[in-house]
C-alpha cells in the first residue's frame, strides 16, 4: 500500500507554502496495474481509484532494450532496474478526474466525451525501480528454481549452462518437454496432489518407481519402450493413445504390460512455444509532484501474460 503522504498544499502554485499548510492524505490505490498497449512509442502504465477519482500514471520510452524486456524477462535477483524521471523520456503523474475512470478512459488518444482532468501534476524528478520475476520461466509447473539453473547468463539472459535433461539444446527451465518423451511436463506432475500440499514436486508421478519422476523419464512406465515411441497413432504425442485395462482407459505409455514400439515417418514434438507470466513490480523514490512529496511510493505490480513464448523471439 502506498504510504500516507505529506501534501504540501498552497494558496496558488506560485505562493510558497506555509509550514503550517502540510496536510496529510493517504492514496489508497490497489497497486494492481494495468497497461496500454495502443501507443506505440511508449510504455503507459496505470493504476486508478473511485472516490475520490484519481490515477497515478507511470511513461516511459520504448525501444530501450531493458525497458522493453521489463514485460517479457525476469531482473537479476536482488539488483532491480532503474528508470530516471526526468518529465520528459520517463514521467510519472497524478492526476484527479470529475467522474470514475472506465478501463479504456486512461489510454484514449483522446479524451472521451464528459471526462475531464480536474488536477495534473507530474513529477520533475525522482527515481524507479523495476523488479520484473518469472517464478516459472516455461510455465510448464516446475518453478525454475527446481529445474537445474545453473551458471552465468548470457547477453540474452539465458543460463545454457543449467540441467537439459534431453539433450535437446534447451534447458530444462525454458523447456515445456523436460524428458523429450513428447509428453509435455505439465501433463506428467501430480495433477491429483495425493500428499495435499500443493507442490506437484513433493509426490511427483513416478509410474515405474524406479525413483525418475515421470517429467524427467524418457521411459515412464519401464518397459524398455521409449514413451516417445509409444505413439500408435503417430499424432499429438502418446497422450492420447490408450488401452482398456479391467474397464478403465490406461495411456500405453503408462501401461508396462503394453510394450509395443510404435515407427512413424514424421517425429510430431512439440515446438517449444508455451505461455509465459511475468509480473513486474515499480517503486517510485524521492519524488516531488508539486502538492506531495514521498520518499518512497509502491506503485504496484502489471502482470503480463505472453501467449506462444518462444525465447528465441524475445532479446533480453
Amino acid at each position: 500500500m502506498i504510504r500516507p503522504l505529506l501534501i504540501f498544499f498552497c494558496l496558488t502554485l506560485f505562493t510558497a507554502c506555509d509550514d503550517g499548510d502540510i496536510l496529510t492524505i493517504d492514496l489508497d490505490f490497489d497497486e494492481e496495474l494495468a497497461y496500454c498497449d495502443n501507443f506505440e512509442e511508449y510504455h503507459l502504465v496505470y493504476d486508478t481509484r473511485e472516490d475520490p477519482n484519481e490515477a497515478l500514471i507511470l511513461i516511459f520510452e520504448k525501444g530501450e532494450d531493458i525497458n522493453d524486456a521489463f514485460f517479457t524477462h525476469a531482473t537479476t535477483e536482488g539488483s532491480p532496474e532503474t528508470l530516471t524521471i526526468d518529465a520528459s523520456t520517463t514521467r510519472f503523474i497524478y492526476r484527479t478526474y470529475n467522474r470514475a475512470l472506465t478501463s479504456d478512459d486512461v489510454c484514449a488518444v483522446v479524451s472521451p466525451s464528459g471526462l475531464s482532468v480536474k488536477e495534473d501534476y507530474e513529477a520533475g524528478s525522482g527515481t524507479i525501480y523495476v523488479t520484473s520475476t518469472v517464478e516459472d520461466d516455461d510455465n510448464d509447473g516446475v518453478p525454475t528454481a527446481d529445474e537445474g539453473l545453473a551458471g552465468l547468463p548470457d547477453e540474452n539472459g539465458i543460463y545454457w549452462d543449467s540441467l537439459d535433461t534431453d539433450g535437446d539444446g534447451i534447458p530444462n527451465y525454458l523447456d515445456i518437454d523436460d524428458d523429450g518423451d513428447n509428453v509435455l511436463t505439465a501433463n506428467e506432475l501430480d495433477d491429483d496432489n495425493a500428499d495435499g500440499d500443493d507442490d506437484p514436486l513433493t509426490n511427483p508421478l513416478d509410474t515405474d518407481g524406479d525413483g525418475i519422476p515421470n517429467y524427467l523419464d524418457a521411459d515412464d512406465d519401464g518397459d524398455n519402450v521409449p514413451t516417445r515411441l509409444e505413439d500408435a497413432n503417430g499424432e499429438n504425442g502418446p497422450g492420447d493413445d490408450r488401452i482398456s485395462v479391467n474397464g478403465i482407459l490406461v495411456e500405453l505409455y503408462l501401461n508396462s504390460e503394453e510394450a509395443t514400439p510404435y515407427t512413424f515417418e514424421d517425429y510430431d514434438a512439440y515446438t517449444n512455444s508455451y505461455t509465459r507470466t511475468v509480473e513486474t513490480s515499480f517503486v517510485v523514490t524521492d519524488t516531488d509532484l508539486t502538492i506531495f512529496r514521498s520518499t518512497e511510493i509502491n506503485l504496484g505490480t502489471l502482470t503480463t501474460e505472453i501467449e506462444d513464448f518462444n525465447p528465441d523471439d524475445y532479446d533480453n
